[in-house]
């Protein structure tokens, strides 16, 4: 299997520390502890989820209200059983102190620091037409897209993820978003498939997400309403959740279309040139601005808009059951 927390091939060995028995990465430069269900729950599907973007465009923030939404989905019943469990200490702590400061006292997240952070692992159980996945999350702070270099040295675990989420926040991209898109794409790709030697048209899957999406101009009307209706309550299981996923594909092609119009041509045509796939979506996070790392109003589940989406596609991308495969095939396309 891949270890989590090195993405190096393991064969897991029991070795006794201090008091505990646990299993530990048979790489050396590694050694990490691996959660015995990673281990032995060895017919459960696993993916790689890595978080780019430049600093200030909310790949913390998205990840945290993620995660602030999947436990909601657990209280609320939206998925019948689905639930899940956090793997270490350092998930433990951001599910249980990060999201609940977030839920609780309505404040975001710091920046994501340099230093390379261990991943968040979490298993989910029973996810609506998915089952069973351990996926590890992959967030590194923004300065690293800024060179090269630093995306070699620091983010090669978000190189080597199955898929990765471009977040970027048009608004923050000053007067051209466009170069700026193109910037991202251009160090990404230079790095990974150049200086790695990762070739990404056979590894890896492109998921655009355009965070504050409330906040872009000039969006066509019908990406505004998708937008605006996609609380938890869109997700939930009814006679027409089923209808209501086959639309995440239209609109990837009606984000994309319109991104073409505001001059992203060329960006779509090295992206699709580049990636085994990718695909377009548009997220608000907490449904209004935020005053620095505060926000306005004490956030509800229904705040978040489009959350979920990404990471369907992601699980879309990665699954190996080919019959739900064609099963979202089958949605997409009737």
């Amino acid at each position: 299997m891949k270890c989590p927390y090195c993405l190096s091939q393991t064969k897991p060995s029991l070795e006794k520390r201090e008091f505990r028995t646990v299993y530990v990465c048979s790489n050396k430069s590694c050694s990490a502890e691996i959660h015995r269900d990673y281990v032995e729950q060895i017919n459960t599907q696993r993916g790689f989820i890595g978080l780019v973007g430049f600093s200030g465009h909310g790949k913390t923030s998205y990840l945290t209200i993620l995660f602030y939404l999947l436990r909601q989905l657990t209280r609320l019943n939206t998925w019948n059983d689905f639930y899940f469990q956090t793997l270490d200490e350092n998930t433990h702590r951001i599910i249980y102190n990060v999201v609940n400061i977030l839920e609780k006292k309505s404040e975001l997240p710091e920046s994501t620091p340099q230093n390379f952070p261990l991943p968040s692992l979490i298993y989910f159980k029973n996810i609506y037409l998915f089952g069973d996945y351990f996926i590890s999350f992959y967030d590194t702070a923004g300065a690293v897209y800024e060179d090269i270099n630093r995306i070699t040295n620091m983010g090669r675990f978000v190189a080597g993820s199955d898929v990765v989420f471009f977040i970027i926040s048009i608004n923050d991209c000053g007067t051209d978003f466009i170069t700026e898109m193109e910037r991202l794409l251009d160090i990404y790709v230079n790095a990974v498939y150049n200086h790695l030697r990762i070739n990404l048209r056979e590894n890896q899957h492109l998921i655009i997400v355009l965070t504050k999406g409330d906040m872009i101009l000039n969006l066509p009307d019908n990406i505004k309403i998708f937008l605006q209706e996609g609380s938890y309550k869109w997700y939930k299981i009814n006679n027409k959740t089923d209808s209501n996923l086959k639309s995440l594909k239209n609109i990837s092609e009606e984000i994309k279309i319109w991104l073409e119009k505001m001059g992203g041509r060329g960006f779509i045509r090295r992206a699709n040139d580049k990636f085994k796939s990718v695909e377009f979506t548009l997220v608000s996070s907490t449904g209004a601005a935020p005053s620095g790392i505060k926000l306005s109003t004490k956030l509800k589940p229904e705040d978040p808009k489009r959350i979920l989406d990404p990471f369907l596609w992601a699980l879309e991308k990665i699954s190996k059951k080919r019959l739900i495969r064609n099963r979202w095939w089958e949605l997409w396309h009737s």
